[in-house]
């Protein structure tokens, strides 16, 4: 049975441009797409009388409806469904992850460098989520549109293999080129540079061999890690990162200060893969 690609619905613009992306990658992997909505406004507790809850029901519906007939619009051979959550979105979401290929959010928030562009439904679901997840931001172009260059940023720890699997894997299907970056956060000498690119070459071991049509750019940087992916991030079409899960159950995964950076401020899509190592 193939994993379907989710993608939250609210009827935000954020949201149909997360769904353009979600469709995106559904027709390049062959994979169906769940369009979810869930608000806790649609639990049948008695808190809302049934007549207004039957028409509140019939409106989100509305919204799914009308989200999955834009899908199909756009491309008439995808496999879509849709499915109503009574719960928090962001729960929604995360259920739905368990059984899925990567769960698509739109970011949210006030504006501006300075401001939050990203909202607590995606950072829950980001931080929750048992599968990749996509964030595609307001400033982010249409997956037509966007530019031939996927970002992975690398430390050259022994458990980042899942996301640069992942990045290589997307990159061979949308004939996009791969950025390794590598920021060490300050000044080094010849002699370290020398080292660090040794060490990114190893991270990337075995990848080209896997993956002989992506090219392969690495870049050793002296900024720090999210200074580095923020600023790679203006000319790519996604940042792909990794996350460690944390040892208590339930607990979610550590995302760390650079991936909250990064997400709150990538101008491109960005990709969460979770460690499952």
């Amino acid at each position: 049975m193939r994993t379907p690609i989710v993608v939250g619905i609210d009827g935000s613009a954020h949201a149909w441009r997360a769904l353009d992306w979600a469709a995106d990658r559904a027709v390049r992997h062959r994979l169906p797409l769940l369009l979810v909505h869930g608000s806790r406004a649609l639990l049948d507790d008695g808190t809302i009388p049934p007549d207004a809850l039957r028409r509140l029901v019939g409106e989100r519906e509305d919204l799914l409806a009308e989200a999955r007939q834009y899908a199909l619009k756009l491309h008439p051979e995808l496999d879509a469904e849709t499915r109503l959550v009574p719960a928090d979105p962001g729960r929604a979401l995360v259920e739905e992850s368990e059984h899925a290929d990567l769960v698509t959010v739109g970011s949210r928030g006030q504006g501006g460098f300075e401001g939050l562009l990203f909202g607590s439904v995606g950072l829950y679901t980001a931080a929750h989520a048992r599968c990749p997840v996509l964030v595609v931001s307001r400033s982010a172009p249409y997956p037509s549109d966007a530019p031939t260059e996927i970002v992975i940023g690398i430390e050259g720890l022994d458990d980042e293999h899942a996301f640069i699997e992942w990045a290589f894997g997307e990159a061979a299907s949308r004939g996009s080129k791969i950025l390794a970056l590598h920021a060490v956060g300050g000044e080094f000498s010849p002699r370290r540079r020398v080292i660090e690119d040794l060490e990114l070459s190893e991270s990337l071991a075995g990848y080209r061999e896997r993956y002989p049509d992506v090219a392969v750019d690495r870049l050793v940087s002296d900024r720090t890690p999210a200074q580095a992916l923020v600023e790679a991030s203006k000319n790519a079409a996604l940042v792909v990162v990794g996350a460690r899960r944390r040892r208590a159950p339930l607990a979610g995964m550590a995302l760390g200060r650079v991936n909250h950076t990064v997400l709150h401020h990538a101008r491109c899509p960005v990709v969460v893969v979770p460690n499952h190592d």
